[in-house]
């Protein structure tokens, strides 16, 4: 071999030996870089499942608090009802009462015709 030929291995070597390095640089950036979002992926991840935890407590919390709710809501049903019943019975026992007192009230005007008709044949009586 020529001392030319000899150079132009060792530059065509020195060339691939760079390009090597090039590439194992790049390699290395690279596998940084993912190991970075490796890092950034595990810390997301872990935000989000202690998200989900609080978010689970929070439904358990509004769970317990519509059961309390609908306990609340039951009740008020229940003592609606009760006293929508005993509101029935004192109308019915007003109305009971308004119906009695209407027929005093026309057994009192009844009574007063007549006393007015009887007052009036006196009247009568007497001016003859």
């Amino acid at each position: 071999m020529t001392p030319e030929e000899i150079k132009s291995t060792l530059e065509q070597m020195l060339a691939v030996q760079r390009q090597i390095q090039e590439s194992q640089i790049k390699n290395t950036d690279n596998i940084a870089r993912l190991e970075q979002q490796v890092q950034e992926n595990r810390r997301l991840i872990q935000e989000n499942a202690r998200q989900i935890q609080e978010n689970a407590a929070l439904i358990r919390n509004d769970r317990e608090d519509i059961r309390s709710l609908k306990d609340d809501i039951r009740t008020l049903v229940e003592e609606i009802a009760k006293s929508t019943v005993e509101q029935r019975e004192k109308f019915n026992q007003f109305y009971g009462y308004h119906q009695a007192a209407d027929s005093d009230r026309l057994n009192i005007m009844e009574r007063l015709i007549k006393v007015e008709q009887e007052i009036s044949q006196i009247k009568k009586q007497l001016r003859d």
